[in-house]
């Protein structure tokens, strides 16, 4: 008597979704973005034009520009049209800023990420900053003296700072990290870097960092930038715990 064979049932993950048009509009901008097609501060054509060039409707576009705007992609002009936005840091991590700001345990984790990176940026601005670029440190530091009473100021004449450590390291993939980890503390920098005595601290910080830059010492540069990254932590998690 011959026996049946028996027939193995296939599990897939998960079933095939349709992409909406409105998706497949966005998906077709984000390419060209990310070949080149289309560049920050690029025109985008009007809503009626670019419905009929991708041969969809006027509303699918309108949500996709939607969607584009959310992503920190697009951003519209008043009076109308819509631009490629400046694709920087600001622009794009506003949904990464905002999860972070709901997702308390994310702090630790993204001082580890920063005291990782502003170590090594420093490290090779050490070996690789020009003369000229460590008296523009040395010129805005002096100038930090003078913002200790104005929160806004000093965050400004920070990202100056670390921007031209980040430049010196002369590597670009660093210098994109290092701004995007930046931007991403921000909202947890704001609540705890109004009081004077923290700025004192990142003041004191920034010298010990240009010291060791200036003595052309990259363990030492590094040292400094991770213990100044560990202070800013330290100083964030405090005054969140008092307010809570």
């Amino acid at each position: 008597m011959k026996m049946s064979k028996l027939t193995r049932k296939v599990e897939f993950d998960s079933p095939i979704v349709r992409e909406s048009i409105a998706e497949a509009v966005v998906h077709r901008i984000l390419d060209m973005v990310k070949s080149g097609g289309l560049k920050a501060g690029d025109a985008l054509p009007p809503e009626r034009d670019l419905a009929l060039s991708l041969n969809v409707s006027r509303p699918s576009v309108r949500e996709a520009m939607r969607a584009l705007a959310v992503l920190g992609v697009v951003r519209t002009r008043q009076g109308g049209g819509a631009y490629i936005s400046d694709l920087g840091p600001d622009s794009l991590l506003g949904p990464i800023q905002f999860y972070l700001a709901l997702e308390g345990m994310n702090i630790r984790e993204l001082y580890d990420a920063r005291s990782l990176i502003e170590s090594d940026v420093a490290r090779r601005a050490a070996v690789n900053m020009e003369d000229q670029a460590l008296d523009q440190l040395e010129v805005l530091l002096a100038a930090q003296k003078d913002t200790i009473n104005d929160p806004t100021a000093f965050r400004r004449s920070d990202y100056a700072f670390h921007e031209l450590i980040w430049i010196g390291s002369r590597n670009a993939f660093l210098k994109r990290i290092g701004e995007s980890l930046n931007v991403l503390g921000l909202e947890f920098r704001k609540r705890a870097s109004e009081r004077p005595e923290t700025l004192n601290q990142s003041l004191r910080d920034h010298r010990v960092i240009l010291d060791a830059l200036k003595a052309r010492d990259p363990e030492a540069a590094a040292r400094a930038a991770q213990a100044h990254m560990q202070n800013v932590y330290q100083s964030t998690i405090t005054q969140k715990e008092e307010q809570e």
